[in-house]
C-alpha cells in the first residue's frame, strides 16, 4: 500500500493590527484550498500558544512553516518554544521588499489588486518551501492520516472585545484563548489566571508595558464572565 504524502503544517501570524497579518493568512488559506490541497494542514496559532497538546505535538512531529506579518516573528518563536525548530520561516514584510506597497487593508473583504497580487506572491513561496519540507521526513515521523484542512487562522480567527481603560479592545482570538484555558483547568479565581492570560495574549497583540496590568485585569475579569456564561 502507497504511504499518503505526508503532511506539513503551517503556522499564520494571529495578528489583525496589521495588513501584512492578513496577507500571510490569506495565503496560507490559498495554499491549503488552491496551490497544495490536501498536502498541508493549518495550526492555530492561539491555541499552540494557549496549551493545546494537539497542535503543539503535531509541530514536533512533522514538518512546520510559520509565515509572519512583522518581524516580531510570533508564530516562529511560540513554534519554536514549545516545539522546536521549524522547518522554514517566513516575514511577509520581508518577502514582499520593494513590491507595490499595500492598501492597509486589514480585511478580506477590501483588498486592492496589489494586495491580492501579495497574497499570490506569498502563496507561491510558502508552496515552494512547503514542496520542500515535505521532502524532509524522517524514518520515525508517522503517516498523518485525516486532518482538517483549516483552522480559525486561515479562515478568520474569532474575536473577543474586553474593557482597558475605558475602551473596547478586540483580541483575535480570544474564545480559543479562554476555551484552551477551561480544558486545561485554569480556575476563574486563580491568581495565575490574569498573568496567564497576559502571557499568552500579548505574544501577537501589541501591549504596551504601562497598560500591561490594565489589560491582565481586564482579560481575567472577561475570562471569569465567559466561565459564568457557560455554566
Amino acid at each position: 500500500m502507497a504511504e499518503e504524502p505526508v503532511k506539513v503544517g503551517l503556522i499564520s501570524c494571529a495578528g489583525e493590527d496589521l495588513p501584512e497579518g492578513t496577507i500571510s493568512r490569506l495565503a496560507v488559506r490559498r495554499v491549503l484550498e488552491h496551490l497544495r490541497p490536501g498536502q498541508a494542514v493549518s495550526i492555530c496559532l492561539p491555541l499552540f500558544l494557549a496549551g493545546n497538546e494537539g497542535e503543539r505535538d503535531f509541530a514536533r512531529n512533522f514538518p512546520t512553516i510559520t509565515i509572519d506579518g512583522c518581524d516580531k516573528r510570533c508564530a516562529q518563536w511560540g513554534t519554536e518554544k514549545h516545539s522546536g525548530p521549524v522547518s522554514a520561516a517566513f516575514v511577509v514584510s520581508e518577502l514582499l521588499g520593494d513590491a507595490a506597497p499595500l492598501s492597509g487593508a486589514r480585511s478580506g473583504r477590501d483588498l486592492t489588486e496589489a494586495d491580492l497580487g501579495a497574497v499570490e506572491r506569498v502563496a507561491q513561496r510558502l508552496a515552494e518551501a512547503l514542496d520542500a519540507a515535505a521532502g524532509t521526513r524522517t524514518g520515525d515521523q508517522p503517516v498523518v492520516g485525516e486532518a482538517s484542512a483549516a483552522c480559525g487562522c486561515a479562515v478568520g480567527l474569532p474575536s473577543g472585545a474586553i474593557q482597558v481603560n475605558g475602551k473596547t479592545v478586540e483580541i483575535a482570538g480570544l474564545p480559543l484563548i479562554f476555551q484552551q484555558c477551561r480544558e486545561d483547568g485554569l480556575a476563574a479565581d486563580s491568581p495565575d489566571a490574569p498573568a496567564r492570560l497576559l502571557e499568552v495574549v500579548r505574544i501577537y497583540h501589541a501591549i504596551a508595558d504601562g497598560e500591561a496590568q490594565a489589560y491582565a485585569a481586564a482579560l481575567a475579569e472577561a475570562y471569569r464572565t465567559s466561565l459564568l456564561a457557560d455554566r
